[in-house]
C-alpha cells in the first residue's frame, strides 16, 4: 500500500510541475495525471511486488450470466441508497442541532475535457485495476494464510484506505469492498466485481453531471421519513441481491479453485 501511494503521488507531482491553469493543453496534463498515476502504481504492484501475470483469456472474458448481472445492478442501486447517510453525516448533525440542513451548492466542473478523463479514470481504469488487485490478487493471496472472513476484511480495509483522501467515503468503500469480495468468491470470476465497481462509479459520474438536481431532490426531504425509507429500500435491495448470488451453490467450489490458482 505504501508503494502504491508513493508511486501515485510521485507521478501526480511530476505532472503538477508542468501544470499551468491557463493553457488548454494543461487540462490534458491534469487529466492524464489522474489516469496515468493509478495505472503506473498498479503496474508496480503487479510486476514488482506481486510478480503476477494477468490472464487475458480467463479473467476478463465476457461470458458471464445476465442473471447474475441483474442481481449486481440491484445491489448497486441499493448500495447507493445505503451510502447516502454515510455521506451526509455532517449535514445530518447540523440539521438535527439547528433544524437547518448545512447544504452547500458546490460548483462541479463541467469542462468536457475534464469529464472525458474523469470518465476514463472512474469507469474504466479504477474498476479494472482495483478489482484485479484487491480482489483477484490480494484477497486470493490472503486466503492461503487466513480464513475467508479475515481475508475479506483485510483486503477491504486496504481498499478503503486508498480512498482516505475523501474521509466520508472510507466506510462506503469498506462496505463496497466486502460486497465485491463476496461476489468474487461466490462467482469465481473477477469480471463480476469489475462490472459491480463500474456500476457503483457510474452513479458518482451521473450525480456529478446532475449535482444541483440531485442535491435539490435528496436534501429536499430534510432527512424525513422518505429519506430513511429510501435507505431501508436500499438495505432490502442489497440483501435480496446478495442472497441470490450467495445461494447459487458455487461459492465453496470457486473458493477452492481460487486458492489452488494462487
Amino acid at each position: 500500500m505504501i508503494a502504491y501511494l508513493l508511486v501515485q503521488l510521485g507521478v501526480i507531482a511530476l505532472f503538477e510541475l508542468y501544470y499551468q491553469p491557463i493553457t488548454l493543453s494543461n487540462l490534458h496534463l491534469k487529466g492524464l495525471s489522474k489516469t496515468v498515476a493509478p495505472i503506473l502504481s498498479y503496474l508496480v504492484l503487479f510486476k514488482i511486488f506481486w510478480k503476477v501475470k494477468i490472464s487475458n483469456k480467463d479473467e476478463l472474458r465476457s461470458d458471464f450470466s445476465f442473471k447474475i448481472l441483474t442481481f449486481i445492478i440491484i445491489i448497486s442501486i441499493g448500495l447507493e441508497l445505503i451510502n447516502q447517510p454515510l455521506y451526509d453525516i455532517s449535514k445530518m448533525v447540523e440539521f438535527y442541532k439547528t433544524g437547518i440542513p448545512a447544504i452547500q451548492n458546490f460548483h462541479y466542473s463541467q469542462n468536457s475535457i475534464d469529464l472525458v478523463y474523469q470518465f476514463a479514470a472512474i469507469l474504466i481504469v479504477s474498476p479494472i485495476l482495483e478489482e484485479l488487485f484487491f480482489r483477484k490478487f490480494l484477497l486470493s493471496k490472503l486466503l492461503i494464510k487466513y480464513n475467508i472472513s479475515i481475508s475479506v476484511i483485510i483486503s477491504s480495509l486496504c481498499f478503503s484506505l486508498i480512498h482516505i483522501e475523501t474521509p466520508n467515503n472510507l466506510i462506503p468503500s469498506l462496505i463496497f469492498g466486502i460486497l465485491s469480495s463476496i461476489i468474487f468468491l461466490n462467482t469465481g470470476k473477477i469480471i463480476y466485481s469489475i462490472v459491480f465497481h463500474a456500476l457503483r462509479n457510474s452513479f458518482y459520474f451521473i450525480i456529478l453531471l446532475n449535482a444541483e438536481i440531485y442535491d435539490s431532490w435528496i436534501y429536499g426531504f430534510n432527512f424525513n421519513y422518505v429519506y430513511w425509507s429510501l435507505v431501508l429500500i436500499g438495505l432490502v435491495l442489497v440483501f435480496v441481491g446478495m442472497k441470490k448470488i450467495t445461494s447459487a451453490n458455487i461459492g465453496s467450489s470457486q473458493i477452492t479453485g481460487i486458492e489452488e490458482k494462487v
